[in-house]
């Protein structure tokens, strides 16, 4: 959700944004578009950052004026992935029957079976409730708000940096920050 009092970028500042993207810039969206594919199973990298040049410019996510436009289409791109992933996960497995195309020794396994429309709601809700607040947590330092975000996505390491662009001591500092505030939310002493 958007604050209102907050300025944001309109269509023509983030298509010229776009438009002036230099080499290093878009190896970083390339990067970050691949990494999270991996993680939304049906998405092409490439598809992933188009999606989030499209929503960006439709104005279906807006980009605060204060907000470097690398990081909001990084951010965006994650985004679109989470959604697709969490859509994925909602498809029953497929199953493989013999004669049917399989290995006709094959014994088939039935799928897991899917919860049902009031757990997945139940358990989306508690899962999304818990990302806000861990995202919360650190409203007040982007990089580390954006690590937190990755952690969650199951992105690792060199992955965070890129994401980040944060140079290793930097990162490791954030990562320190991002364990200590953690602790002293759970009541844990360092």
């Amino acid at each position: 959700m958007t604050d209102p009092a907050r300025p944001t970028r309109d269509r023509a500042d983030i298509a010229e944004a776009i438009r002036g993207l230099t080499a290093v810039q878009w190896l970083r969206l390339r990067k970050v578009a691949l990494a999270y594919a991996r993680l939304a199973a049906d998405m092409d990298p490439d598809d992933l950052l188009q999606e989030a040049f499209r929503r960006a410019l439709d104005g279906e996510r807006t980009c605060p004026a204060d907000v470097d436009v690398v990081r909001f289409l990084a951010e965006a791109i994650r985004s679109i992935a989470d959604g697709e992933r969490a859509k994925n996960s909602r498809r029953p497995a497929t199953v493989r029957f013999p004669g049917h195309g399989g290995d006709p020794q094959e014994i088939a396994e039935p799928a897991e079976p899917m919860p049902d429309a009031e757990e997945s709601l139940i358990e989306g809700e508690n899962h999304s409730q818990r990302r806000a607040e861990a995202v919360a947590m650190f409203e007040d330092d982007i990089a580390a708000q954006t690590i937190v975000e990755g952690i969650l996505d199951n992105m690792r390491g060199e992955e965070l940096r890129e994401l980040t662009g944060l140079d290793e001591t930097t990162y490791e500092s954030k990562r320190r920050l991002i364990r200590r505030r953690i602790e002293k939310r759970k009541g844990v002493k360092p």
